[in-house]
């Protein structure tokens, strides 16, 4: 089964979630990419980090809003999706800077990302993804494919 559209989705989710330096990202795009409240766990940190899509959009203003987060870009380096009736799972392995003109240090980390299939488009039901770390690496054959 094509993948084309869930490639679309994907970079959807990336790209309004990115912003430069006194801009906003779309957070409303970043809403209408999910099925119902969505699932979303940062799992980067000693203790998982669970959000709703509502939430999350809510955490990122806030972050914003008081100052904490200024600019902020994310892209996907390398993909794998699955397909099976109207259910899809994504690896995604990403890169993201807190400075749009970042080139060095930017952070990697694997996202796992679920759809399904309604009304013909796909959306995202959940996503759990960790960054890099000491610990965990990506490992080189996902970011040089």
């Amino acid at each position: 089964m094509n993948t084309r559209a869930i490639d679309y989705v994907t970079e959807d989710f990336y790209e309004s979630l990115s912003f430069m330096d006194g801009e906003m990202p779309d957070l409303e795009t970043v809403k209408e990419l999910f099925y119902a409240d969505g699932l979303l766990i940062n799992n980067t940190f000693g203790k998982p980090k669970k959000f709703t899509v509502q939430s999350f959009t809510e955490d990122l203003d806030e972050q914003i809003e008081d100052g904490r987060l200024t600019q902020f870009m994310q892209r996907e380096l390398y993909s794998k999706t699955e397909i099976f009736g109207k259910i899809a799972q994504r690896i995604s392995v990403y890169e993201y800077s807190l400075s749009y003109h970042e080139t060095n240090n930017r952070v990697k980390g694997i996202n796992y990302i679920q759809f399904i299939l309604t009304d013909d488009a796909w959306r995202i039901t959940s996503m759990a993804w960790n960054d890099e770390s000491e610990n965990y690496k990506v490992p080189t054959e996902l970011v040089n494919s």
